[in-house]
């Protein structure tokens, strides 16, 4: 089993936009993402779906990314997914999987989930997700190891 985790797109912090979670990806955000995605596709990364936590910014990275990757099983909101939603009961779950998946999310759920995977302290997370960022995880014999890290400047898109 493989699960690659993303860390939504630079958002805006636009005062005008009503709520969180109608935030969406800056022209920045898009570009990085975009970038990513390119990467993936090239490198011939697949996924047999793209789930994302429902908030704007999260879905539109988890498009840019489907429109590079092109899932079978397509793109879908889901619960879970969000800023300070616990993390032990998805990555039980992940183990349960048997086609690949990419979750589309948010800091600081994602570096505790890849923490969780991973046995580790989250206190201390292992894996630091900027925005843009991605993180493969295979799953065999009863342990998650890391596959790859890729942060958006190795994708050519640009630093904080």
């Amino acid at each position: 089993m493989r699960v690659i985790l993303v860390r939504h797109g630079k958002a805006s912090k636009d005062p005008q936009v009503a709520t969180d979670d109608a935030r969406p990806l800056t022209g920045r955000g898009r570009a990085d993402v975009m970038a990513m995605a390119r990467l993936l596709a090239r490198t011939g990364i697949t996924v047999h779906q793209i789930r994302h936590s429902g908030l704007l910014r999260a879905q539109q990275t988890a498009d840019i990314f489907a429109k590079q990757i092109k899932p079978a099983g397509g793109v879908v909101a889901v619960r879970g997914l969000l800023f300070d939603d616990p993390v032990d009961e998805l990555a039980r779950e992940l183990a349960l999987e048997t086609e690949p998946l990419m979750l589309v999310g948010h800091n600081p759920f994602m570096e505790r989930l890849a923490a969780a995977l991973l046995r580790a302290d989250a206190a201390q997370p292992p894996v630091w997700f900027a925005t843009g960022s991605t993180a493969c995880f295979d799953y065999a014999d009863g342990f998650w190891t890391v596959r790859w890290v890729l942060h958006r400047e190795l994708a050519g898109a640009g630093e904080d």
